[in-house]
C-alpha cells in the first residue's frame, strides 16, 4: 500500500471533515500523514470576504503544496473551490453531500431589528428579502468563534445577536446550540451556495492510485448536483465570493431540478430548470441571459 500525505486547512471543522476519508484510507492499508495550513482566507479578518482581494482565498496555499509534492491528496469544501483548477489535479472524490442548507441562529433575547452577523453578500442580500427589519455587520472566524460571538452577544462593541452558518458545518463539528434559536432555512428564502454541504478530494495526476482507494466513497448524484450548481456559477463568470446561490436535486427519474437566484444590491433574479441535466442548465442560464448577468453581456 502506499503513503499519503493529507493537506487540510488547519481548522476543527476542516480536519473533522476530512477524517472520515483519512480513516477509510487507512483502513485499506495505507500509511496516512497529515500537514495544516492557514490560507489567507484564514488569516483575512479586517473584513467581510468579498474585500480580501484574492481568489482561491481557502485552497491557494493547499494547491501550490500539491502541485511541489508536498501533499498528495487535499480535502476542500467545495464551495470554496475556485472553478479553475491547476495543470496536473486530478478529482479523487466527492462523497455524499451533507445538509446543504443555512441555519439562522439567534439569541432568544433579540430585539424586533436584530443585528446579524455573516461574511457572505449571498447570504446578507437574500435574508433581506425574509427579514427586512434586520440589520446586518461582518463577522469573521471560524463556526465555534462565530458562535461564542452571539453567546456574547457583542461584536466589535457593539451588539450581535445572531448570525447565519452552514448547516453541514455545524452537523460535522457537533456543536452546543443550546440556549440559542435555531431555525434551518429552506431554499425559498435562502438557497445555499453552489456545493455548500459537499467535500472535494484532490489529487496530482500522478496519484491515481489513491482516486481508485476513494472511489468507493464517490456519490455521483452529489458530484452531479454540485458540478451543475458550479456550471451555473461559472455562467455568471463569478468566483466563489459571487452572491449566487444554486442548488440541484435528483428526482429519481433522470430528472434533475435546479433552483438559482443571484442577488443584485436592489433585487433577487430567480430562475429554475427541471429535466435531463442539460435541459435544467439551459434553462436557469437562459433565464440569468435575459437579465443581462454573467457571459451573456
Amino acid at each position: 500500500m502506499s503513503r499519503i500525505v493529507v493537506g487540510t486547512r488547519n481548522s476543527l471543522l476542516a480536519l473533522g471533515q476530512a477524517k472520515p476519508m483519512v480513516d477509510w484510507l487507512k483502513s485499506q492499508g495505507h500509511e496516512v500523514s497529515w500537514r495544516e495550513f492557514t490560507t489567507h482566507g484564514d488569516r483575512w479578518l479586517a473584513g467581510p470576504l468579498d474585500k480580501a482581494g484574492a481568489t482561491g482565498l481557502f485552497t491557494k496555499e493547499l494547491e501550490e503544496a500539491l502541485a511541489l509534492g508536498e501533499v498528495d491528496l487535499l480535502i476542500h469544501s467545495l464551495k470554496d473551490v475556485a472553478m479553475d483548477r491547476p495543470a496536473g489535479t486530478l478529482r479523487a472524490c466527492i462523497p455524499m453531500r451533507e445538509d446543504p442548507s443555512d441555519l439562522l441562529i439567534l439569541r432568544p433575547d433579540r430585539p424586533e431589528a436584530p443585528t446579524l452577523g455573516t461574511s457572505a453578500v449571498r447570504r446578507e442580500r437574500m435574508l433581506r428579502q425574509a427579514m427586512p427589519q434586520a440589520h446586518f455587520t461582518w463577522i469573521r472566524g471560524n463556526v465555534p468563534t462565530r458562535l461564542q460571538r452571539v453567546r456574547d452577544g457583542i461584536l466589535r462593541e457593539e451588539p450581535l445577536h445572531g448570525t447565519l452558518l452552514a448547516a453541514a458545518g455545524v452537523k460535522r463539528l457537533g456543536l452546543d446550540l443550546s440556549g440559542l434559536e435555531v431555525r434551518a432555512l429552506d431554499a425559498e428564502e435562502l438557497l445555499p451556495a453552489p456545493g455548500q454541504g459537499a467535500l472535494l478530494a484532490e489529487t496530482r495526476t500522478d496519484r491515481p492510485d489513491i482516486a481508485e482507494a476513494l472511489k468507493p466513497l464517490h456519490d455521483t448524484d452529489t458530484a452531479l448536483c454540485v458540478d451543475l450548481e458550479r456550471r451555473v456559477l461559472a455562467g455568471l463568470g463569478g468566483g466563489c465570493q459571487q452572491p449566487l446561490g444554486a442548488l440541484a436535486q435528483c428526482l429519481g427519474d433522470g430528472r434533475i431540478r435546479l433552483r438559482a437566484a443571484f442577488a443584485l444590491e436592489d433585487r433577487i433574479v430567480k430562475a429554475e430548470g427541471i429535466g435531463s441535466p442539460e435541459m435544467a442548465l439551459e434553462a436557469v442560464l437562459a433565464r440569468f441571459r435575459d437579465e443581462g448577468l454573467g457571459w451573456a453581456h
